[in-house]
C-alpha cells in the first residue's frame, strides 16, 4: 500500500517533466526539404510585392520567426531563427537574410538561390549514402566471392592441390593476397568517405 501509495507520488512529480521531454523529441527541426521550400515561399512573396519582414512572416506563419520578422526585431535575430529553425550548418542564409534586410535590396532572386542550394546539397548527401552502401556491398561481394569455389574444390578430390608445393599452391596464395588487398583499399576508401 505504502510503495503504491510512493509510485503514485513519483509519477505524478515526474510527468511534467516526461511530457516536456516528449514534446521536445515531437518538435524536431524541419528537414532541408522544408527550408528549401520556405526559401522558395519567401522568394515568392518577394516577387508579389512583399516587403523581406512580411515575406519571412508569410513563409512560415504561427512560428517564432514571423512573430520576430513582423514586430520589427533586429534582422541578426530573425536570422539566427531561420538558422535555428531549420538547423541550417552554414552561415550562408543568415547572412543573406541580414544583408538582404540592411541593403534593402531586392532579394528574391537570392532566396530563390538558397533554396537550390539546399536541395543541391540534399542530392549530394543522397548520391554519398547511395556510392558508399555501394561499396560496402562490394566488399561484401569481394570478401566472399572465393568462399564458393574454395568449397567446391575441398569437396572435390583436387582439394590436395590447394596445400602441395606448386603453381596452384602459389596462385591461390596470391589470390587470397589480392582478396584482402582489395578489401583494405575499400575500407580505407570508405574511411575516407565518413
Amino acid at each position: 500500500m505504502i510503495g503504491t501509495v510512493l509510485l503514485l507520488g513519483l509519477a505524478t512529480r515526474l510527468a511534467p517533466a516526461v511530457r516536456r521531454r516528449f514534446r521536445a523529441r515531437r518538435a524536431v527541426r524541419a528537414p532541408v526539404a522544408d527550408a528549401a521550400a520556405y526559401f522558395d515561399a519567401v522568394a515568392g512573396e518577394l516577387r508579389r510585392g512583399a516587403a523581406l519582414r512580411q515575406a519571412l512572416a508569410i513563409a512560415a506563419p504561427q512560428t517564432r520567426l514571423a512573430r520576430l520578422a513582423a514586430t520589427g526585431q533586429p534582422m541578426e535575430l530573425v536570422a539566427a531563427e531561420v538558422q535555428t529553425m531549420f538547423a541550417l550548418d552554414d552561415e550562408l542564409a543568415a547572412a543573406g537574410i541580414r544583408l538582404a534586410g540592411r541593403s534593402g535590396a531586392p532579394a528574391a532572386v537570392l532566396f530563390s538561390r538558397l533554396a537550390e542550394r539546399l536541395r543541391a546539397g540534399e542530392q549530394l548527401a543522397r548520391d554519398r549514402r547511395t556510392l558508399t552502401a555501394q561499396a560496402r556491398l562490394s566488399a561484401a561481394v569481394i570478401g566472399l566471392m572465393p568462399v564458393a569455389p574454395a568449397m567446391m574444390v575441398a569437396a572435390s578430390n583436387r582439394g590436395r592441390l590447394l596445400v602441395e608445393p606448386g603453381p596452384t599452391r602459389l596462385l591461390v596464395f596470391f589470390g587470397f593476397a589480392l582478396q584482402v588487398l582489395g578489401l583494405v583499399v575499400i575500407g580505407v576508401l570508405l574511411r575516407a568517405e565518413r
